[in-house]
């Protein structure tokens, strides 16, 4: 078989070997709550991350996670909300701010914190039926510790109010801990959606960051009288006639108290709003399910699938995690390589999934790969896939996962002694250095409601480089400073064919040679693509890391674009010796929702408001599109 070949089971080896010396160098470790604690000893560097046969390094659960587990430092716990006899005025409030230039669209800041704690990590959706009715989420550690905000807007966008998750305190069930309640420390990774009749639907992952490390995945709603202003339990209080909701507890989709090994990790949310629709209203969750079951102290690195959850009933109920990154020989490798039972053609080690539905009700979801066989990997080490899978029967089925385009995900990786950037960038981390936010190549979808036009945006080191390499320690070459440039770049790929082939990946043509990331993309009722972004091409910021957000758009699928800024200003690095409690993390994702002919955007933005230091708040703009 073409797998079995020399350097491939030279490097099976070598993956053993090192797994036997880091279990040979730590003491024993209890199962309990494996993946949090491999990122905590990754980020203190004394964990070495496996390297794949491709050259990839295996997917890491995410930034947000590990600096979640940074930025907590105490529980909180909140009170059911009070009956109120009457529907409640709805009005914003907060500390208020305005980033202003001529010919630029307002900058507004989303959170209402106005002290200097850290938000970021953010999300934004327009209510189907309002249009005036922005939500924009966010992580958000104003409460001594790392939780997630919501930020409604009742005037498009051009005010915000504050809301945050009402209780850390959730209910599980007697069958799950005794007294069915438990308090999570850290909640991250919010996103939200609306359904066809305005109805919100908010989740977010929760673990405890000091005991167990035992977490899950949960689900708030917020009924469309209340605007998003508040949070409370799925089929708890009504609308019409107006019932106000009295619990508020989240309802779990997940929680890993039977299986310590697992945690969840990267959720999206995503609503058939089409009236349409054969399933008008069902909710959709995907997220990245690790497992750090195995080695001989089963608490290594097994596998991390996307897996697929669904609510029929408005959020009260929910299925069970179905894996949904399938198998497919042609285009994934070596999922059996860390454990025997699985396939060798499983697109297992997958991260960073993205579902969208369609006006037939279709569910469409994007993820990176890291399985990308040898063979694709025969241009050099470290090029991962983006991939694509749908489901035509409202999730109870899916299509085997087919490839969008490589991913080269050879950005320079922090690792001893080549961590050379003294700006934040944990160890075994990928950064664009002088940033030293941690980085990823996570896809995004947008589609035509009109032609069903399917567009994937995504961001690669293909035209970066050459940077060193790592081969000495690691075996293989793994990318590290210094590189000759940090040229990353914007890609977009179209599809006409509902996604079972895609054309090539097209460069988002920004001039010059500087670093484009982080984007997230989406289609317009007119066809328009359009992808927001950090961009470091304006003044000194190549050299300097300070970062400004453009938008552009393309009329013609991607073969030419038209660049828009967006920021008033560029926003500077934000640096470990300017502000060491909030270097090294930007989020994961910034987020873009065109509609109805205007396009909304939402990223963190470190210009501190005149503070005299870089920190960190969440922004939104909207532009005509």
């Amino acid at each position: 078989m073409r797998r079995v070949t020399v350097a491939v089971l030279v490097l099976m080896g070598l993956v053993a070997a090192m797994t036997q010396v880091i279990a040979e160098t730590r003491p024993a470790v209890e199962r309990k709550g494996s993946a949090l604690r491999f990122v905590q000893e990754v980020e203190r560097g004394s964990r070495k991350v496996p390297t794949l046969p491709n050259g990839l390094r295996i997917p890491l659960p995410s930034g947000a996670v590990a600096q979640a587990l940074h930025t907590e430092r105490q529980a909180a716990s909140g009170a059911p909300a009070e009956a109120i006899p009457t529907q409640p005025e709805i009005s914003t409030y907060g500390c208020p701010h305005v980033f202003r230039a001529q010919g630029r669209p307002k900058n507004v800041r989303a959170n209402q914190d106005c002290g200097f704690r850290q938000q970021a990590e953010e999300w934004v959706w327009v209510n189907p039926t309002d249009s005036r009715n922005v939500i924009v989420s966010q992580n958000d550690s104003k409460l001594s510790g790392n939780r997630t905000g919501v930020d409604f807007s009742l005037n498009g966008g051009k005010n915000f109010g504050d809301a945050v998750l009402p209780n850390g305190r959730i209910f599980l069930g007697e069958d799950v801990v005794p007294g069915g309640e438990y308090s999570f420390d850290a909640f991250s990774d919010p996103a939200h959606t609306f359904d066809s009749r305005g109805n919100l639907y908010y989740t977010a992952i929760g673990f405890d960051a000091f005991q167990t490390f035992n977490g899950g995945l949960f689900v708030w709603k917020s009924n469309s009288c209340l605007k998003g202003s508040a949070l409370h339990t799925p089929g708890d209080g009504s609308c019409d006639p107006f019932a106000p909701p009295t619990s508020a507890t989240a309802i779990p989709i997940r929680t890993n108290f039977d299986n310590v090994a697992l945690f969840d990790d990267k959720n999206f949310m995503a609503a058939d709003y089409f009236e349409s629709s054969p399933y008008r209203d069902n909710v959709y969750v995907t997220w990245t399910l690790f497992d750090f079951s195995c080695g001989p102290d089963e608490v290594d690195y097994c596998e991390s699938p996307i897996v697929f959850s669904r609510s029929t009933d408005g959020g009260v109920t929910w299925s069970d995690a179905m894996e949904i990154s399938g198998a497919n020989p042609e285009i994934c490798d070596f999922g059996d390589l860390f454990d025997p039972g699985e396939k060798a053609s499983s697109c297992n080690m997958s991260q960073g999934s993205y579902p969208l539905v369609g006006p037939d009700g279709t569910i469409y979801v994007v993820f990176n790969n890291s399985n990308s066989s040898v063979e694709a990997a025969a241009a050099g080490p470290g090029i991962a896939q983006q991939l694509f899978v749908k489901s035509s029967d409202g999730g109870r089925t899916w299509s085997d996962p087919v490839k969008v385009a490589d991913d080269f995900a050879t950005q320079p990786i922090s690792i001893p002694p080549n961590d050379a950037n003294p700006n934040g960038c944990p160890d075994f981390r990928q950064c664009l250095p002088p940033n030293g936010y941690r980085m990823n190549d996570y896809p995004s979808l947008g589609i035509d409601n009109e032609t069903g036009k399917l567009a994937a945006f995504w961001a690669d080191f293909r035209n970066g480089g050459p940077c060193a390499t790592n081969e000495e320690d690691l075996g293989v070459a793994v990318p590290v400073l210094p590189c000759e440039n940090i040229n990353n770049d914007v890609f977009a790929s179209v599809s006409r064919d509902g996604g079972a082939t895609w054309g090539p990946a097209r460069r988002v043509d920004v001039p010059g040679v500087s670093a484009q990331w982080q984007p997230w993309g989406d289609v317009g009722e007119n066809g328009k693509l359009y992808v927001g972004y950090y961009d470091r091409r304006h003044g000194n910021c190549e050299s300097t890391g300070c970062n400004d957000i453009t938008l552009s758009e393309s009329r013609d699928n991607g073969r030419s674009w038209r660049h828009h800024p967006i920021t008033t200003g560029s926003m500077p690095n934000l640096t470990c010796e300017d502000n060491p409690f909030q270097c090294g993390f930007l989020g994961d994702y910034m987020s873009i929702q065109s509609w109805q002919g205007q396009v909304h955007m939402t990223w963190a933005d470190t210009r501190g408001r005149g503070l005299g230091f870089p920190e960190s708040d969440v922004y939104y703009a909207k532009v005509r599109g």
